[in-house]
């Protein structure tokens, strides 16, 4: 079983891509947490993370990692499918678990995995990096505190150019094998509607058209991968509140121009933008008033020290940050899910929120295949 609430939470890591050099360095900014544990498909590969990584006990046997009663915390990479073994296992060991987006691989999947959190009382995240973005945090509380007055319109898209050439060495041709749960809706689409349920609160129906638009990969072997997933999704959204919305996302959209909300109300206008994944390095978030005027207005709003504050210091973008500048969001992200697992409540990317956003995902799919809206009750 999971520690008490008193030492350090005993962390282990199942990756040793995204999960060390995303997951670790945001885990070493909070005191109160140790990672002990890095675990891989095989020995060599395991002990040689464990020490590139100056992590202490190398596994290479998910199963052995979760039932270890010196780990409080199983972080899981790797794709759904097999993560959800992952988290299963972890679960049943009493673990308190981050699970990585995608979520689950089907609707069943997340129901069983939030289920399987309910009954063992333990707190569950999914890995919503954006969530913990402190210029997000700003926009909701500035949206909170009245600054658009009604919210009328919110756009949110994500145009990434990852598969246009793979490059020798990339570990992610997997995301184009139908059958793991990986699609640029799932993958990017979830982290955007973590983001616009955090802050615009629950959606109440959609419409989704997915395609795939660059149909071959060209290895660096030659070959050409045929793709199965989709690269590229456009949705309508509308929110519980009336507010209506968009959301566009794409891995092979040349320029990679990257992320942005925009968010239009009755007395003003929010837009948060980013390159690349959105991340303390390169966020803005931009504000401007309703004056009639018939050319934007709007400055950027500095964000406050205190959201950019992790176990009490304030954490500046890392130029060397191997996660495209994620540490502080992912950080941030963990901070309210060791605090969820200290003092009890709900963390920012809960299962049940993960679970919520699946829904949305399914629906997504569903709409697509009938071509109609469909509702989310």
């Amino acid at each position: 079983m999971a520690r008490a609430n008193t030492g350090k939470l005993r962390v282990g890591i199942v990756s040793a891509n995204w999960g060390a050099i995303a997951h670790l360095p945001a885990w070493r900014l909070l005191d109160e947490v140790e990672v002990t544990a890095i675990c891989t498909s095989r020995q060599e590969s395991a002990e040689a993370a464990a020490q590139q990584f100056a992590v202490a006990r190398p596994f290479w046997d998910f199963q052995a990692m979760c039932a270890d009663p010196d780990i409080d915390v199983i972080d899981a990479g790797t794709n759904p499918i097999l993560r959800e073994k992952m988290v299963t296992a972890a679960l049943h060991a009493g673990k308190h678990v981050v699970n990585q987006l995608p979520f689950a691989s089907s609707l069943a999947a997340a129901e069983r995995l939030g289920a399987l959190q309910r009954e063992k009382g333990v707190v569950g995240v999914a890995a919503a990096s954006v969530v913990g973005l402190p210029h997000l945090a700003l926009m909701k509380e500035m949206i909170d505190e009245g600054y658009l007055g009604e919210i009328f319109q919110v756009h949110c898209s994500w145009q990434m150019g990852f598969f246009l050439k793979i490059y020798p060495g990339f570990p992610y041709t997997w995301f184009g094998q139908a059958g793991l749960g990986v699609s640029v809706t799932r993958n990017q689409g979830s982290h955007m509607l973590h983001a616009l349920r955090q802050v615009f609160g629950p959606i109440q129906s959609v419409v989704g058209r997915m395609e795939t638009q660059l149909g071959t990969w060209d290895l660096p072997s030659g070959e050409a991968m045929r793709v199965e997933t989709d690269d590229t999704s456009h949705a309508l959204l509308r929110f519980a509140s009336g507010a209506m919305g968009t959301l566009t996302t794409s891995w092979t959209a040349c320029d990679s121009p990257g992320f942005h909300i925009d968010a239009f109300g009755s007395k003003g206008r929010l837009r948060l933008e980013a390159l690349h994944y959105p991340s303390v390095a390169s966020a803005r978030l931009y504000a401007a008033r309703s004056d009639f005027a018939l050319s934007p207005s709007g400055g950027e709003v500095p964000v406050p020290e205190r959201l950019s504050t992790v176990a009490g210091r304030v954490v500046a973008a890392d130029p060397n940050d191997g996660s495209g500048g994620q540490r502080v969001s992912l950080a941030r992200l963990f901070d309210g899910f060791v605090q969820a697992v200290r003092n009890g409540g709900e963390p920012p990317g809960s299962f049940a929120r993960a679970l919520e956003v699946q829904k949305i995902i399914e629906a997504l799919y569903e709409s697509h295949r009938r071509r109609a809206w469909v509702d989310l009750a």
